[in-house]
C-alpha cells in the first residue's frame, strides 16, 4: 500500500473513532498505531488536531468534569485517570484548576451525607475505626486529608445543629 492510500484510509479510520467519542491526541495516535505506522499516526493526529476535532483542552475539561462531578474523584486521582489518557501535565492542571478547594470540600461533605451518614457518629472504638475506613475511603477516591478532615468538620456542625 502507497504512503497516500494508507494516509487516507488512516484518516478515515481516525474519523470513524472520533465519530464514536472524543479522543486526545495521543490517545488517538495510540489508537492508529495499532494498524497503521507510527509516522502516520502522527501526521493523521496532528491533521484531526489543525481541522479542530481533536482538541486536548477540550477533551480534558470533559474528562475532568466526568471525574470530579459524575465519578466523584478527588483532584489527585482525576489527574492520574487523565494521564493514563496520554494528557500532558500543564493540560490536566488546567483543567482541573476550575475545581476550588472549596468545591472539592462541598463534593466530600456530599458523599460523607449520602454515603456514610449512618456510620458517622459511632460511640467509642468502633466509631474511631469506623472513621479511619471512611477516611482511607476518601483518600483512595483521591481526596487530600486536609479537605477530608474540613468536610467531616462542616458535616458534624450540621449534625449537632
Amino acid at each position: 500500500m502507497s504512503k497516500p492510500e494508507e494516509l487516507d484510509i488512516a484518516k478515515r479510520r481516525a474519523m470513524y473513532l472520533i465519530g464514536g467519542r472524543e479522543y486526545g491526541r495521543n490517545e488517538l495516535i495510540d489508537k492508529l498505531k495499532n494498524n497503521y505506522s507510527e509516522e502516520t499516526a502522527v501526521k493523521v493526529a496532528d491533521l484531526m488536531c489543525e481541522y479542530g476535532y481533536v482538541d486536548d483542552a477540550r477533551y480534558a475539561e470533559k474528562l475532568a468534569r466526568n471525574y470530579i462531578r459524575v465519578r466523584r474523584y478527588g483532584k489527585s486521582r482525576a489527574a492520574v485517570m487523565m494521564r493514563q489518557k496520554g494528557l500532558d501535565r500543564e493540560t490536566i492542571d488546567t483543567a482541573l484548576s476550575q475545581y476550588t478547594e472549596e468545591d472539592m470540600i462541598e463534593e466530600i461533605a456530599d458523599i460523607l451525607r449520602k454515603k456514610y451518614a449512618d456510620r458517622l457518629f459511632l460511640e467509642g472504638l468502633e466509631g474511631r475505626k469506623e472513621m479511619q475506613k471512611i477516611i482511607a475511603a476518601l483518600a483512595r477516591r483521591g481526596y487530600g486529608y486536609n479537605d477530608i478532615k474540613s468536610a467531616l468538620y462542616i458535616v458534624q456542625d450540621e449534625s449537632e445543629e
